[in-house]
């Protein structure tokens, strides 16, 4: 398989964009880009990230019991570009605060405060379920991705 090929394909399903959130054991946050998000269960309320392997957010997230998951909003793009980067300190110069159990960052469409529901081997990747303990969310529209490009979202007109 053309991996670069396949990589375009799946591409071309626009997603939203987030950025996963935790304390590390010394209490320090870390935080990572992710557009792989899905509600998984309302009852209870659950949600799943698929988080690489290879990263260097993947310790902290795979070694705690809560995260957050924060949907950036249509003016975040450079918010999400900067926590996909490869700089040391994602949080230097960065607002936040605290949620739940871990960081929130002001400005977003959505915030979902979890505690780790379960963890699934997903080959290079591990898929992190949270259970939904707390959220917010603002009508303010959010960012999406899709063929290596940043948009903001409409706000959706309620149909028929």
């Amino acid at each position: 398989m053309d991996i670069r090929n396949y990589r375009r394909a799946l591409g071309s399903f626009p997603t939203g964009v987030t950025i996963v959130t935790a304390f590390d054991t010394d209490h320090q946050p870390w935080g990572l880009t992710a557009n792989s998000f899905t509600s998984v269960s309302l009852e209870p309320p659950v949600i799943s990230v698929c988080i690489a392997k290879s990263g260097r957010v993947f310790p902290t997230l795979s070694g705690s019991n809560h995260f957050a998951v924060n949907i950036l909003s249509a003016d975040q793009q450079m918010l999400a570009l900067h926590f996909a980067s490869d700089v040391e300190n994602r949080f230097t110069d960065t607002d936040w605060t605290t949620g739940h159990a871990a960081p929130i960052l002001p400005g977003a469409s959505a915030h979902l405060d979890c505690d780790v529901h379960g963890r699934m081997d997903a080959g290079d990747h591990e898929i992190l379920l949270g259970r939904v303990t707390s959220y917010t969310h603002t009508p303010v529209p959010p960012l999406v991705y899709c063929r290596g490009s940043f948009f903001g979202a409409s706000q959706p007109e309620a149909l028929g």
